[in-house]
């Protein structure tokens, strides 16, 4: 059933529509009295410390006023119920009929007057709450959909109900447990073997029979697996299902668990691959070997894997897709944005955060032993250091080193950890900026995650002169439908032409096409290191 609300005055034409019994949209039912949205403020790369990795999901609250209701579309047996003693109204009959709201979705139209449904702006929103009736009114709130990777929804891996049948040494590969099939027989990771913690070993296995009675053999069993222990375990100890990765792209990783370990529709999840077309071109190095011996949040293991594999996900409210975007710099040429032509008067405003600043990062990654803590420092075989000298200088700033130190399960090579440490300190090595702007409706095709060149009376040279800056879009909002969108942006530390490793039959730089030059690179000339025509050389990613 879809229902549709509208104010009193919004002289909506009659949309109902029945395809098929139990597939019906209402006419409007003009109980609409309020609208409020908060847009998808992206986390670039899951840096932003104090912020939830996902940054700040879009969310919607929808104010109805709750007025009565005659059943006159929605129950299929109306005609068949006795008649009511007292008069419902919508909400009461709705909340009555629904104490939950599995794949419950809220659309918000904007559009124009005359204009059809389907060519109108809309974004989605899955219902989480109903709150009301409370004094005639009747208050729907939804989230995005990635609130089903929120630590209270999913975990990975699950929590598992299984016990140790008999007590075992540390040489004996015959394993019974009791517990249910289920728990045995779930996939939990990408990996050879399937694996069980016991304490602080974590034991592999190849399958499982049943024996009857909630008890099963386990099959083809490796002791002491995935940098622990073997080690002598009791009878009717706790077994908990282990999640494993083997060689696995960070991305993929982050695919395999919204698909397979959370409710996120798996439709809006590398929708049309956009995430392997992303994930092929800019982060084919970034794999990983990882093993979870205990449940944990969702959203924070894609937190650590959009961190350490320089990537960032949120969804696109617009687009209703989840995008997948690598930390490098830009394959479009960065729209230009100037406060003459596009930004409103008085509306852009720049801040920063001093404490997000870094002077050095260090990475600990090769993790030993998965049982042990995560910030366990002696649990990590490397180690690598990344310092910016100039801004520790005291004539630079205070002589203060502020130092964000990063414990990975996810990184395990000397190039992923340089990799991390280096981008993460040229975007915070000095206090990252940001600018809200709006902007008229002709520009409401900018999304987040585009690149601009900004110039505002804001933004001054030291000679207090106008100066072009580069910003990356994190939010987008249509703060008056049809008229005004408001941007927020965020320093951008990619300034310049960055070069890539082009294809045999590539052009030479004087028949280039101006889309090839900013995709690929040429050599300058030895004696004025410029290209040929006096353009500015390429810079090494």
């Amino acid at each position: 059933m879809r229902w549709r609300f509208v104010k009193s005055q919004a002289g909506i034409l009659p949309l109902y529509a029945e395809e098929s019994a139990n597939e019906i949209s209402a006419n409007p039912l003009y109980m609409l009295r309020d609208v409020r949205t908060n847009p998808t403020r992206v986390n670039l790369g899951a840096s932003r410390k104090g912020e939830s990795p996902f940054g700040v999901r879009a969310g919607i609250r929808v104010t109805l006023n709750d007025d009565l209701f005659d059943d006159h579309v929605g129950d299929f047996y109306l005609a068949d119920r006795p008649a009511r003693k007292d008069s419902a109204t919508w909400g009461q009959l709705f909340k009555a009929r629904n104490p939950f709201y599995p794949g419950c979705i809220i659309r918000n139209y904007k559009g124009y007057r005359g204009q059809a449904l389907a060519d109108m702006e809309q974004a989605l929103f899955f219902l989480n709450s109903v709150q009301g009736p409370n004094n005639g009114t009747i208050t729907l709130e939804g989230d995005d959909p990635l609130q089903f990777a929120d630590d209270k929804k999913a975990q990975f891996p699950r929590s598992t109900d299984i016990r140790l049948v008999g007590a075992i040494d540390a040489t004996s590969t015959v394993i019974r447990v009791f517990g249910r099939a289920i728990d045995l027989s779930d996939n939990f990771g990408i990996s050879a073997l399937d694996y069980i913690r016991i304490r602080s070993e974590v034991i592999g296995f190849t399958g499982f029979t049943d024996e009857g009675d909630g008890e099963f053999l386990l099959t083809g069993v490796t002791r002491g697996t995935r940098g622990t222990a073997a080690g002598a375990h009791g009878d009717g100890e706790g077994c908990q299902r282990v999640g494993a990765f083997d060689n696995q792209l960070m991305y993929e990783v982050v695919e395999y668990l919204l698909k397979s370990h959370t409710q996120v529709p798996d439709a809006y999840v590398n929708a049309g691959g956009q995430w392997d077309t992303e994930g092929a071109q800019f982060l084919p190095t970034f794999r990983t070997t990882a093993t979870i011996t205990k449940p944990e949040p969702v959203q924070k293991l894609c937190g650590q894997l959009c961190r350490d594999g320089l990537f960032s996900i949120w969804w696109d409210e617009r687009a209703q897709v989840i995008p997948l975007l690598a930390v490098r710099p830009p394959q479009e040429t960065p729209i230009v944005i100037t406060g003459d032509l596009n930004i409103l008067s008085d509306s852009a405003a720049v801040s920063e955060r001093p404490d997000d600043r870094m002077t050095r990062v260090t990475v600990l990654y090769g993790q030993r032993n998965p049982t042990e803590s995560l910030d366990n420092y002696g649990n990590f075989a490397f180690r690598r250091i990344r310092i910016d000298g100039e801004v520790e200088l005291a004539v630079a700033t205070d002589g203060t080193i502020r130092e964000n130190e990063i414990f990975s399960r996810w990184i395990r090579t000397q190039t992923n950890a340089f990799l991390l440490a280096a981008q993460l300190l040229l975007r915070y090595r000095l206090p990252p900026r940001y600018v809200t702007l709006s902007l008229d409706a002709k520009d409401r095709a900018i999304s987040v995650g585009d690149v601009l060149d900004v110039t505002t009376r804001e933004i001054l040279d030291t000679e207090g002169q106008e100066v072009e800056t580069r910003w990356q879009v994190i939010s987008f909002e249509e703060t008056d439908p049809g008229t005004t969108v408001r941007l927020e942006l965020q320093s951008y530390q990619f300034v310049g032409k960055f070069a890539v490793i082009m294809a045999n039959d590539a052009p030479d730089y004087a028949t280039a096409t101006a889309a090839q030059r900013l995709v690929g690179c040429w050599m300058a000339e030895n004696d004025t290191e410029l290209m040929p025509n006096g353009d500015d050389p390429y810079l090494l990613q």
